[in-house]
């Protein structure tokens, strides 16, 4: 009985894991106007994600005026055929990785694309991010 429970835990650990594990490496999108922007989301099989938002001013003669790089960490877990990011304000919310995806929720449309649906940053919501091939 005892190592037949135990096959049933270890059966349904390694689901779980196989399962979130194809939603693990870098998705990215380039968007462009009068400030070319690129933005990237690491999902780590940790269990642990980085978002960088690396941004640049393109001025009248398309010579760069101004450029910057805004970043957010955290950790992230899969439920409900969705990805919730969720953050530490005393761990996670530091000098260098300012953004706040408390809370944030991002939906899975496929394989190799990625929406942001729910966050507290409003910029990110309705973000297509696909998976990157590397």
């Amino acid at each position: 009985m005892k190592l037949s429970l135990l096959i049933f835990f270890l059966i349904t650990s390694l689901t779980s894991c196989s399962q979130t594990d194809k939603y693990v490496g870098e998705y990215i999108s380039n968007n462009s106007s009068g400030i070319k922007q690129r933005y990237k989301l690491t999902l780590n099989s940790t269990g642990t994600f980085e978002f960088e938002q690396h941004w640049a001013q393109i001025g009248m003669n398309n010579e760069i005026q101004a450029t910057g790089i805004e970043k957010g960490q955290g950790t992230w877990t899969f439920k409900n055929k969705s990805i919730i990011l969720s953050c530490n304000n005393e761990t996670d919310i530091t000098q260098d990785y300012r953004l706040d995806f408390d809370n944030s929720k991002v939906s899975i449309l496929n394989d190799s694309i990625i929406r942001f649906t729910e966050s507290k940053l409003f910029w990110v919501e309705n973000m297509d991010l696909k998976k990157s091939k590397s």
